[in-house]
């Protein structure tokens, strides 16, 4: 195709005529770029984040996977969930004594002051520190203890003693992240409790039995010596026969055996002849009293008997009542849902609707058909319900099994009091027989009274008073030996429980919480980086954010694989069209000619866009010449198949006449490479020589396309722009960032270039339709 016909050189060859040059343009003022509203801003704000979420969704998928997996395990290892283990004591609400069934109501009444005061001294100071000290635990080694400041405060504020009122079950809880270490110092705290109130209490009763005993021993021994006396002297005459003395060989206290029942013991047997008459007297008056203790005490034993029958008699029932009671509700819902049960139900629900669908369309409601379906409905709903019974009943003995449990505990000591009561009245039963022997071996003339008694005789009354004393002592030392052998009034009911979890909530949640910030963190991180960086990610942000029109946009990467496929070919392609349409009836239509295609920083695009609109301007009939300005780093020479030889450059440097540097493609397009770049072309690249250049490639076409390096980078790109009516400033997805296009954008207004408009390059197809 030969190329077009210029009517001079820029050499001014002789013989060559010149033409009249085309007037200039007016110049339109710089134009104002239109404000944005608040909520336009936040619009546009948003597109970007929805936009920065979308391209960055696969990275944030991934690395946030990992860093929350990372976070939910920091997560669940400092927030654990809390353990909470439990022991049982059972306090009495009355002393299981036989010494103290005299007064029954006297005990319960201060039930209350007891519980509070037991609750008091398992958190005091002495029964920590003993637990702390505790060698079977070593509580103090555990590291939630070691890791305090001060463990017994720790244990102070963190046991609880929690009781209700009716109860007689104490519990001692503790909460901790450690369970077992929170089971160890429970049972510590409940073992040393036991062993520094109970078990020292029962010591301390025992040493004073001891005590009273010495003292009563104390008191035979100066009783027997006074006895003695009276027998000798002749002032004590008449003192002989008092039924109140212990007179003769006193005897020893009983020994107390299971239960505090004394055992009957023989008295030392005394020749007739040698035992004086006080002494067989004396041990007339103690057999005597023996004998009226034990009657008393077997006078009690059918009332004891009696209240601890009803009490077996009553623990029995409430546990026939676990066993035998209904289901509860809850436990009836909860067995509704139970798989076997609900496909009953739905069995017994479809036989029931086909039994009541027979009934409404078979005319006779007696048939055999129907009966039958209503016979088979019963008989699936009496499955169901007894399912369901059973699962319920089945539910409620796991609900029930723990108070079973201590009502079986409840039970067994009770039994075991009861069989230990029949015991002592066999015991004392058998002790009164025996002191009923020994008094009847006593001479009858130990009983008679002598004729006459002295008013007042001091050594008698010294030994009355004494005789009174030993016998408080002996009823002390009973009543001490029935509350020594008697079971504590507070006893072990469960060791500590197997810690169970509480406020596991917290930290799933937490857990949860902290997965999800990974991706959150990822997903800001995202946001924040592309933030910074502000590259053109859709046409929505290239509109709402951008510095100038958008006149055109191109669908696909401008690379290789776009001409590679015929479908991606066809879309830029059209696209192209597009903006030479707009481009000849917006711009050329009113005079414009030359069109400069740059862009803020790199390539962008330009070279495509510059090749593009140049060729279909030509196909569309113009007159097109495309220049390559960029100078530095030539590329339109490989779009159009060409060499980079006599071009832009060498016509600068005055070197060659325009017929050579000029190139026809098979389009139609004329064609001037770049050329061979050098610093004489650089200083000839502005001023006088670069705009009569111009001036003369202008004239023989209708459009000259001026491709030019970046806008932003070299000081020849400014002036390509400036002797441009149009400016196509381009835009490639990914690749430009909005801060160095508004910049460029600016630059474009301040040199007053009549038009400008942006080309947006790598936008999808439905972007390529706007």
């Amino acid at each position: 195709m030969n190329g077009p016909k210029f009517a001079a050189t820029l050499t001014d060859a002789p013989g060559v005529p010149t033409t009249a040059p085309r007037p200039t343009m007016p110049r339109p003022p710089v134009r104002s770029a239109k404000p944005k509203t608040a909520d336009g801003g936040d619009a546009a704000a948003v597109l970007r984040i929805l936009t920065y979420l979308r391209l960055h969704w696969l990275m944030i998928a991934f690395c946030g996977l990992f860093l929350g997996t990372a976070l939910a395990c920091i997560a669940y290892s400092l927030l654990p969930a809390k353990y909470e283990s439990y022991a049982l004591l059972q306090v009495a609400s009355s002393p299981t004594s036989i010494a103290q069934q005299n007064d029954p109501t006297r005990s319960k009444s201060d039930f209350v002051t007891y519980l509070k005061t037991t609750a008091q001294l398992i958190k005091s100071e002495f029964v920590l520190n003993s637990a702390m000290s505790d060698t079977k635990y070593k509580i103090a080694d555990l590291p939630t203890l070691k890791e305090q400041d001060d463990p017994i405060k720790y244990l102070d504020e963190k046991l609880q003693v929690v009781y209700s009122e009716g109860s007689e079950v104490i519990r001692v809880v503790l909460e901790g992240k450690r369970p077992d270490d929170i089971r160890k110092i429970v049972d510590a705290v409940k073992d040393a409790y036991y062993r520094e109130v109970v078990e020292k209490e029962i010591q301390q009763k025992a040493t004073f039995r001891l005590k009273v005993e010495q003292a009563r021993a104390a008191l035979e021994d100066l009783m027997r010596m006074k006895v003695g006396k009276t027998d000798h002297s002749p002032h004590i005459v008449g003192l002989a026969g008092d039924p109140t003395l212990p007179q003769g060989p006193l005897p020893p206290l009983p020994a107390a055996t299971g239960g505090g029942i004394p055992v009957a013991s023989t008295v030392q047997p005394a020749a007739a002849i040698a035992e004086p008459e006080a002494a067989r007297k004396a041990r007339f008056n103690v057999t005597l009293q023996r004998i009226f203790g034990l009657e008393t005490q077997i006078q009690q034993f059918p009332i004891i008997l009696g209240e601890k029958t009803v009490e077996v008699e009553s623990l029995r029932k409430q546990i026939d009542a676990l066993r035998t009671g209904p289901a509860s509700q809850e436990s009836i819902a909860a067995a509704e849902h139970d798989p076997e049960v609900m496909e009953l139900a739905n069995r017994a629900k479809v036989q029931s609707d086909t039994a009541r669908y027979l009934a409404t369309v078979v005319t006779n409601p007696n048939s055999e058909r129907v009966l039958r379906a209503k016979e088979q409905a019963e008989l699936m709903d009496q499955k169901f319900k007894q399912a369901r019974e059973e699962k319920a009943r089945i539910i409620e003995t796991a609900r029930r099994q723990d108070e079973a449990n201590k009502l079986f505990a409840l039970l067994d000591t009770a039994q075991r009091d009861l069989r230990n009561i029949q015991e002592r009245e066999r015991l004392t039963k058998s002790q009164l027989e025996t002191a009923r022997k020994e008094l009847n071996e006593i001479p009858p003339d130990a009983i008679k009274p002598e004729a006459e008694v002295p008013l007042v005789d001091p050594v008698k009354t010294d030994l009355m008073t004494h005789n009174d004393m030993y016998r408080l002592l002996t009823a002390q030392l009973i009543s001490l030996g029935f509350e020594l052998d008697s079971p504590p009034r507070v006893r072990k009911l469960q060791d500590a429980s197997v810690p169970s979890q509480k406020d596991s909530k917290k930290q799933i949640l937490g857990t949860a919480f902290a997965g999800m910030m990974g991706f959150v963190l990822i997903a800001l991180g995202v946001v924040a980086f592309e933030t910074m960086n502000r590259r053109v990610s859709s046409l929505g942000e290239l509109t709402a954010s951008g510095p100038s029109t958008v006149v055109g946009v191109i669908p696909w990467m401008p690379d290789g694989s776009t001409a590679k496929d015929p479908i991606k070919r066809a879309d830029v392609n059209e696209a192209i069209d597009k903006l030479r349409s707009y481009v000849a009836q917006t711009w050329l239509s009113r005079g414009a000619t030359t069109v400069s295609v740059t862009s803020p920083i790199g390539d962008e695009g330009k070279a495509f866009t510059a090749f593009g609109l140049a060729s279909s301007l030509a196909q569309a009939g113009y007159k097109t010449l495309l220049l390559d300005f960029d100078l530095r780093t030539p590329t339109l020479h490989q779009f159009a198949g060409v060499s980079n030889g006599v071009g832009v450059c060498e016509l600068l440097r005055g070197e060659f006449d325009f017929r050579r540097a000029v190139q026809s493609l098979p389009s139609g397009l004329q064609f001037v490479s770049a050329g061979k770049w050098s610093d004489e072309a650089r200083q000839a690249a502005v001023g006088d020589r670069l705009e009569t250049l111009l001036t003369r490639l202008k004239e023989p076409f209708d459009c000259v396309v001026l491709h030019g390096t970046a806008l932003l980078t070299v000081a020849e790109s400014v002036e390509i722009a400036r002797r441009s009516e149009v400016v196509l400033l381009c835009s490639l997805y990914r690749d430009t960032r909005l801060p160095m296009l508004t910049r460029a954008a600016e630059r474009i207004a301040s040199m007053e270039v009549p038009y400008s408009g942006i080309v947006y390059l790598g936008a999808t197809r439905h972007e390529a339709l706007c």
